[in-house]
């Protein structure tokens, strides 16, 4: 099917993984300051992150199903909404039980739009370029993470202007605030964008599609991969700040946001180079390197000394930088349509952000923090198999060089 490039959607699409990306991978930074506000154990603090990312296991399947029903726009309008409900919870009600509550309902509309931004972005693009632009949105993605944990950072000075002006106690309220700024002028984008629909009746919703997906090997083969990956991302960005303050008494405030903000830094810097990689390696042999060389990185955090330890905690960043759109562009184009439930199944997956560092909270408890982050080696080593094992119907375009 011929799709013709759609620069407004694309642009709309990229700012959107940049909203996501950077209400999401505050979470991190934040982890060190509510152990210390709320006194908290880590697996109290392991709750936070798990009742954002638990919100994608609930709500991914049905937004798909939703989204094939009804079109993007009316999904993406509710997930704006809820989102900003949750934000807004924050502001009003700050502490531990209504962060729970906030951060499931910030999740629930970021898990809704993610299931609709990446088939848009599939149709905007089609299915032989959706690698190199899944990359891209990557690269908003991690230019986000790598911004936030520096906002933070300066909301933290005692002289910056918010602070002074409001939530003198806890200055990093502001970063709600603007995110609600952010859904009002996203909600106000959307409502003059056009969405296209599907005009074929083999897109339509059928709930024989969907247990058909569910009947499908390859449909788990890729849902935990998306676990697995998003499992391993969260578990660097949620973990190593407290594992650099426990083994080598680096201060979060101080190492620990540097430490993270670099992790994003360098996954963006990676992005930019994974846009040349994709166009000459194919990306199932791409994911074998970036998921090898990870494995690699993460004995040499877990066992290195203090400054080992930061710097591979930072090029981990670089190592992991494409390895979700090389997963979405796999998954996606396994299939041959019913892009938006299938994406909906996939992003299930997302889960694993809340499932994997509530794991190295319960081992890290039990067991000790350093033993914990043995569960990140874990999950690279499954997407290793997966770059091994993956068929997908359609290959990533690569420029011939001889």
């Amino acid at each position: 099917m011929k799709v013709n490039f759609n620069i407004q959607l694309v642009t709309f699409v990229m700012v959107v993984f940049f909203v996501i990306s950077f209400i999401t991978n505050i979470i991190g930074p934040l982890i060190p300051q509510f152990i210390k506000t709320y006194n908290l154990s880590l697996v109290l603090a392991s709750f936070l992150p798990l009742s954002f990312f638990f919100s994608y296991g609930v709500f991914s399947i049905p937004a798909g199903i939703y989204l094939e029903r009804y079109g993007g726009k009316i999904i993406m309008i509710f997930a704006f909404l809820i989102s900003s409900v949750g934000a807004g919870l924050i502001i009003a009600f700050p502490g531990y039980i209504s962060f729970i509550i906030s951060f499931f309902l910030i999740g629930t509309g970021m898990a809704i739009l993610q299931v609709a931004i990446n088939p848009l972005l599939r149709h905007a693009v089609s299915g032989e370029n959706f690698a190199f632009f899944s990359i891209i949105g990557q690269l908003a993605f991690g230019s986000a993470s790598f911004l936030s944990p520096i906002f933070y950072k300066f909301l933290l000075e005692k002289n910056n202007p918010l602070g002074i002006i409001y939530f003198n106690d806890a200055p990093w309220i502001w970063i709600y605030v603007l995110f609600i700024f952010a859904v009002i002028i996203l909600l106000f984008s959307l409502y003059f964008l056009k969405i296209p629909k599907s005009d074929s009746s083999s897109e339509n919703f059928d709930i024989n599609i969907f247990f058909n997906f569910l009947k499908s090997r390859s449909t788990f083969f890729y849902f935990f991969g998306i676990f697995c990956y998003v499992g391993v991302e969260q578990g660097i960005n949620n973990w190593s700040s407290e594992f650099l303050y426990q083994y080598h008494s680096l201060d979060p405030e101080v190492v620990g946001v540097e430490v993270i903000s670099s992790f994003w830094g360098n996954l963006t810097i990676g992005t930019v180079v994974s846009l040349f990689l994709i166009k000459i390696i194919d990306e199932k042999k791409l994911l074998n390197l970036y998921a090898l060389s990870s494995s690699l990185l993460v004995l040499m955090t877990i066992y290195g000394d203090a400054e080992l330890s930061v710097l591979s905690f930072k090029l981990l960043g670089f190592s992991i930088s494409g390895i979700w759109s090389v997963m979405i562009s796999l998954g996606l184009n396994s299939v041959p349509k019913n892009h938006s439930i299938f994406t909906g199944i996939l992003l299930t997956g997302i889960v694993g952000g809340a499932i994997f560092p509530f794991i190295i909270a319960v081992i890290g408890q039990v067991f000790g923090l350093k033993v914990g982050m043995h569960t990140i080696l874990f999950g690279l080593l499954y997407l290793s198999y997966v770059g091994f094992t993956a068929k997908p119907l359609i290959s990533n375009n690569k420029i011939n060089l001889t």
